[in-house]
């Protein structure tokens, strides 16, 4: 009935083809490396694929433990099906799928700016921003000798230092081993870099670099300091034959301040429960509303460190996406390196 599972990957990359604007060596990386089927859901009418998205796993950092999280990848609409509501239908089904195999929350990355508020409609919330600043490398003193290098693959320490330096991070979505081999492939299809700074034999530093027009695009930079950074950005400059870069990075104060990514709540009381444990002087009872996830229709009350439901409580309204706001506006999340 409907798209056979054989046919289905197929079936979504034609989707693919005609709602985006990716080049067809982007697309034959993504339905190598990162589809499959049993990611996939979707929306099937007259024997047709018309809607569909990919569920990625990930890991988020956040109130120093690591949560399960779904990045919601590729959604699109057939563009003869838009505007009959199927995106809004997908990402119901979506959610309350995500609530069944026990996801904290979901996120995702608009493709444009007007989807933001598309996305705010099935409970979105725009809490991931990042600053962008304009970055003219200098002549440094660096102290202990620093030597650096384009990546090779298998090079000695580098996914250890990327995995520790990115957990350092209080609230960031993480990337596996595995997803760092896809980031790097994505990478060498923007003609781009990774930049490794070593002290002796040890990583002092990475920049994930690409070159835009006249300037060097710095994508993630992690880095024991300062001094190292000055160092990547110099080294990746010199190798794109310009003379600056613009470099992306966590919420600090020092940039042009710009939004990003979307988060949902999907498990409300795994979700509240975690942060209650995370803030014990927290005394609050919240009324949470729910359209997509009726399990999340409910009262809950977090004191003392713990969440539970409460029956007899009327509770303040809370929405699913002014929850999201509750929970995570102050901790300035962060995510990059996602494909976007």
């Amino acid at each position: 009935m409907g798209c056979r599972m054989q046919e289905m990957k197929a079936e979504v990359r034609r989707l693919w083809e005609r709602c985006f604007q990716d080049t067809p060596e982007f697309m034959d990386l993504y339905f190598h490396l990162r589809y499959r089927d049993e990611l996939n859901e979707s929306i099937v009418r007259d024997g047709h694929l018309v809607s569909a998205l990919q569920i990625i796993p990930y890991e988020l950092t956040s109130w120093q433990t690591r949560l399960p999280m779904a990045y919601l990848s590729g959604v699109c609409t057939h563009p003869d099906a838009r505007r009959q509501g199927l995106m809004r239908r997908l990402l119901a089904q979506t959610h309350c799928r995500l609530h069944r195999e026990g996801y904290p929350v979901s996120t995702l990355i608009p493709a444009e700016p007007w989807l933001f508020d598309c996305y705010a409609t099935s409970g979105y919330a725009a809490v991931f921003d990042y600053e962008w600043e304009d970055f003219t490398p200098a002549t440094a003193d660096y102290g202990q000798p620093l030597s650096i290098r384009e990546y090779r693959e298998d090079t000695q320490g580098v996914y250890d230092y990327f995995d520790r330096k990115m957990s350092e991070r209080p609230c960031c979505v993480q990337h596996s081993e595995d997803d760092f081999r896809v980031v790097m492939a994505d990478l060498r299809l923007s003609k781009g870099a990774l930049w490794v700074a070593r002290r002796g034999h040890d990583v002092a530093g990475l920049a994930f670099c690409v070159p835009v027009e006249s300037v060097c695009r710095v994508n993630e930079c992690l880095s024991d300091g300062p001094d190292v950074t000055q160092a990547l950005a110099k080294a990746a400059c010199e190798r794109a034959f310009v003379e600056r870069a613009e470099l992306l990075h966590p919420v600090s104060g020092h940039g042009e301040r710009r939004q990003l990514g979307m988060l949902r709540v999907i498990h409300a009381e795994k979700a509240l429960s975690l942060y209650a444990r995370a803030h014990p002087d927290t005394d609050a009872c919240w009324r949470v509303t729910d359209p997509d996830i009726p399990e999340n229709n409910a009262t809950f009350r977090l004191t003392q460190g713990c969440c539970r439901r409460d029956t007899t409580s009327k509770g303040e309204p809370m929405d699913i996406k002014k929850l999201a706001h509750a929970l995570w506006a102050s901790e300035y999340p962060y995510m990059s390196l996602m494909l976007n």
